[in-house]
């Protein structure tokens, strides 16, 4: 048996144990637009499903150095995303 103890790992630590034990891993490219008209894609390992009744997927959209990433932004923003 194995057994980790999360607390002992830096969060970059646990990401990585989080996203090379889950296989396979579902990988979105999510596009979105900014204030001013740039189009912005990013590639999110953090994607699944939720259900399917409604039709619900997520992604999770982790912060950088405490900012939002552009992805996030334009989502708030524009209020609307593609998931592809």
């Amino acid at each position: 048996m194995l057994s980790i103890d999360s607390s002992n790992n830096t969060e970059r630590e646990n990401y990585k144990l989080l996203i090379g034990s889950i296989v396979p891993r579902p990988i979105a490219f999510v596009t979105s637009v900014a204030k001013d008209g740039t189009v912005n894609g990013a590639p999110f390992s953090y994607f699944n499903v939720v259900s399917s009744n409604p039709p619900l997927i997520s992604i999770s959209i982790q912060r950088k150095n405490g900012f939002l990433k552009d992805t996030s932004r334009n989502i708030l923003e524009a209020g609307e995303f593609v998931v592809h």
